[in-house]
C-alpha cells in the first residue's frame, strides 16, 4: 500500500516473499495473524492533513515496506505506530490502529509500554550524546535491567546484530559522536533491537 499526500483510489501490491520462506503465496500471508492493523487512519498537523483514510495490516513476522516519495507520510504513519507523533504539539488522529487487536490510541495507553514494544529507527541517525555503550545499555536500563553482566550480554548481541560490533568492540567508552554516519545508524539499530521489540 501507497502512502501518499493527496486522497488516491487505494492501490494494493503483492508482498515479495523470499523464495526460502515459508510462505509461498498471497493468500497464505492473508491467513497469517495480523500484529498491526491500521483502519481509516487520518492524521493532521493543526489544519494540514498528513494521512488520508490509510488502512493497512501487517502480518506477524513479515516484512512490510511502505514506499513512495518525500513527504508523502510514511515517516508520519511510522511515528503512529508507537505514539511518537502525541509529542507534537496540534496533533490529532482519526480512525483506529490495533496491536496485536488492542486499540493504541484508547484511553489510559501506557505509551512508555507502547514504545518498548515499537521500535523506530529514523532515516538520520540521531544517536545519543553518551558512550557507545550506553546509546545499547539505555533502553533495558530505563526496562529496569541493572544487573552489569546482563546489560554486557544485551549490549554485545544487540551490536552483533546490528553488524558493528566487530568494528566498537575495544571501544565501547567512546562517545557515539565519534562514529561515522554510517557507524551512527547501525548503533540507533542497535539502540532499537536492545529491549527487543515486537514490532
Amino acid at each position: 500500500t501507497e502512502l501518499t499526500s493527496e486522497p488516491l483510489p487505494q492501490r494494493i501490491m503483492a508482498p515479495r516473499i523470499s523464495p526460502h520462506a515459508d510462505l509461498r503465496t498471497v493468500d497464505d500471508l492473508l491467513e497469517r495473524p495480523q500484529k498491526v492493523v491500521a483502519t481509516g487512519v487520518n492524521f493532521f498537523y493543526g489544519e494540514h492533513q498528513a494521512l488520508h483514510n490509510v488502512s493497512l495490516n501487517m502480518p506477524q513476522n513479515c516484512v512490510t515496506a511502505l514506499i513512495g516519495p518525500s513527504g508523502c507520510g510514511k515517516s508520519t504513519f511510522l511515528r503512529c505506530l508507537n505514539r511518537m507523533n502525541d509529542m507534537i504539539e496540534g496533533t490529532r488522529l482519526q480512525g483506529q490502529i490495533l496491536l496485536d487487536d488492542v486499540d493504541i490510541y484508547r484511553p489510559k495507553t501506557d505509551v512508555v509500554e507502547l514504545r518498548k514494544r515499537v521500535g523506530i529507527i529514523f532515516q538520520k541517525s540521531n544517536p545519543f550524546p553518551k558512550s557507545i555503550y550506553d546509546n545499547v545499555a539505555y533502553g533495558p536500563r530505563v526496562a529496569g535491567i541493572r544487573k552489569r553482566a546482563d546489560l554486557d550480554e544485551i549490549v554485545e548481541k544487540s551490536l552483533q546484530r546490528s553488524a558493528l560490533w566487530e568494528e566498537v568492540s575495544d571501544r565501547l567508552n567512546e562517545s557515539a559522536l565519534k562514529l561515522s554516519g554510517g557507524q551512527q545508524q547501525r548503533l540507533c539499530i542497535a539502540r532499537a533491537l536492545a529491549t527487543d521489540p515486537d514490532v
